[in-house]
């Protein structure tokens, strides 16, 4: 049976499936995780002193039922209970003995005497790490020591009383208490959590997942306004963001259109610079012919002067045709001797006098095809300025070579620096083509330097070449 054809549909396109991170690698389940760690980081934080500080209140609850235990005995006449009297009311404290020190007056004791104990604290002077390290030591342990805690009475602050226990009953309500903590904090970090998770879905996940799909939509058809976002009112970040994605996009949009209509314009350009570079190639034989048989010396001085406008404009049509056909500049880096290719310029630019200034055997990583292009222009334009002489100067700076190209010319007028590095826009001269700058500097940021006009007056130009070092590869 034969399969139909489908063809898929292009991401960002109208109903094709957005694309979403898988659930366990999204941010949505990161920042949920993340809260609930957090929230549940910070009970840690308050659930030792939690334990500690019940234990503290566990052992003061124990030493007031024991002082209320011991009044009972003020009410004997000899201060003594028999047997049965001391078991109920030791059960009833929940100790194994108990003593009340009153100043100027009778001790009170009920039960075994304090010297046979395991452990003694001191509630009296024990400070606070003091007291989260036994509450930790107590949880810690499993076997079921007999301890005295010594204290101030909470019924009475003349009264010291001492009371023995045994510690396995304390843990077991320690332990209780810390579970009932442990479930309540859980309930607190999910509930937080889920709030703090559904506040930062609202204001970051699901605006991040709109540009995330509007960006999707808009590079599959850049052109279309309708896919520019629509920022939101915010004036937070997000919102910031928003209109800066929506600015671009706008601005990228009309650099589309503009260079599709560039793209066109060029197009048509190279064809009729075609046309036109035959039809000036015949009418300068022409000119050149009527030169050659005219007997007056006016009719010679005029069409030499046409013959001179024809070979600029065959120029202007074969730099233009090249300038289309080229493309970005094609480079094979290697090892360049940087003074040896400058001299070797300095023969192409007669009428100027070229003076290199470097260290000798400087090497960049560069084309040296390519390289030469770029300082034959820099030599002509600098002749073309009324230059005589050229200090080519060169220095390394950490992984990068700076050359910096000094002429005496008259200098660049105010309309060439506007539009310097923009084709056919930056000549400095009538005729030219404003192709040389914008050629040197694509050649340049091709083997990742750069060319920039580091200044220029009535004294002359200085252009500032940067290049990476050989033995260095540029990141």
């Amino acid at each position: 049976m034969p399969k139909d054809d489908v063809t898929p549909t292009p991401a960002g396109a109208p109903g094709a499936p957005r694309r979403r991170a898988p659930l366990h690698r999204g941010l949505p389940l990161r920042l949920l995780l993340l809260t609930v760690l957090f929230v549940m980081l910070a009970e840690v934080l308050i659930f030792v002193p939690s334990v500690a500080r019940y234990r503290v209140e566990y052992l003061k609850e124990h030493m007031e039922q024991a002082h209320l235990a011991l009044l009972a005995l003020e009410a004997t006449p000899d201060g003594m209970v028999d047997e049965y009297l001391q078991k109920r009311l030791l059960d009833h404290a929940g100790a194994l003995g108990m003593t009340a020190w009153r100043p100027e007056r009778t001790t009170l004791m009920l039960g075994i005497e304090p010297e046979e104990l395991d452990a003694r604290f001191d509630l009296r002077s024990a400070g606070f790490f003091e007291l989260l390290a036994d509450g930790l030591a107590v949880m810690a342990r499993t076997d079921d020591r007999m301890i005295g805690v010594m204290g101030v009475s909470p019924k009475d602050a003349d009264v010291r009383i001492d009371v023995v226990l045994r510690e396995a009953p304390m843990r077991h309500e320690m332990f209780a208490y810390g579970e009932r903590i442990f479930y309540l904090s859980l309930m607190i970090s999910l509930f937080t959590a889920g709030l703090v998770y559904l506040s930062l879905h609202l204001l970051l996940v699901r605006p991040l997942l709109r540009m995330a799909d509007n960006m999707a939509d808009f590079r599959a058809a850049p052109e279309d306004p309708d896919r520019t976002l629509r920022p939101s009112r915010r004036h937070d970040e997000v919102g910031m963001v928003e209109r800066s994605l929506a600015e671009m996009q706008t601005d990228l949009r009309r650099a589309l259109v503009q260079q599709a209509r560039l793209a066109a314009v060029g197009t048509a350009v190279s064809k009729i610079s075609h046309d036109l570079k035959g039809v000036l190639s015949a009418a300068l034989l022409e000119s050149d012919r009527l030169e050659a048989s005219a007997a007056d010396p006016e009719v010679k001085h005029v069409t030499s002067g046409i013959a001179r406008a024809l070979d600029r404009a065959v120029e202007l049509c074969t730099r233009t045709l090249r300038f289309a056909k080229e493309g970005p500049p094609e480079v094979r880096p290697g090892r360049v001797d940087l003074p040896a290719l400058i001299e070797d310029s300095a023969t192409t630019a007669p009428g100027v006098a070229v003076s290199v200034a470097m260290p000798e055997g400087l090497a960049v990583r560069a084309d040296p095809g390519q390289l030469s292009r770029v300082f034959d222009n820099l030599l002509r334009n600098a002749v073309e300025a009324g230059a005589k002489t050229v200090t080519v100067s060169a220095w390394a700076r950490g992984d990068r070579a700076e050359v910096e190209v000094a002429d005496d010319g008259s200098g660049l007028p105010a309309k060439a620096r506007e539009n310097l590095f923009q084709p056919f826009s930056g000549s400095a001269r009538a005729g030219g083509t404003g192709l040389g700058l914008p050629l040197s500097r694509e050649i340049l940021r091709a083997l990742r330097g750069d060319l920039t006009l580091a200044r220029t007056g009535a004294d002359g130009t200085v252009f500032r070449l940067v290049l990476p070092l050989a033995g260095h590869e540029p990141g």
